[in-house]
């Protein structure tokens, strides 16, 4: 059995999850996302894009750097 750690969405401590039993994955409000095993469901930290990666053992998506805005003009 695999069991993927994850930090429990707003609440102290750490679960562990088994991917093969997850049903589905729902975003949440705020950074968390809602991670569903038929009926029962249970909220992560972190986005859909970044709990769907930590699940399917995939790379985990970099979140887009901000834009800088030079305030120097262009020549």
């Amino acid at each position: 059995m695999k069991l993927i750690v994850m930090k429990k969405g707003g609440e102290p401590g750490e679960i562990a999850i088994n991917p093969e039993r997850v049903t589905y994955v729902r975003t949440a409000s705020g950074p968390f996302t809602d991670v569903y095993f038929g009926e029962q469901r249970v909220t992560v930290e972190g986005t859909f894009n970044q709990v769907v990666a930590k699940l399917t053992g995939a790379v985990e998506p970099h979140e887009p750097a901000p834009a800088i805005k030079s305030w120097l003009p262009v020549r």
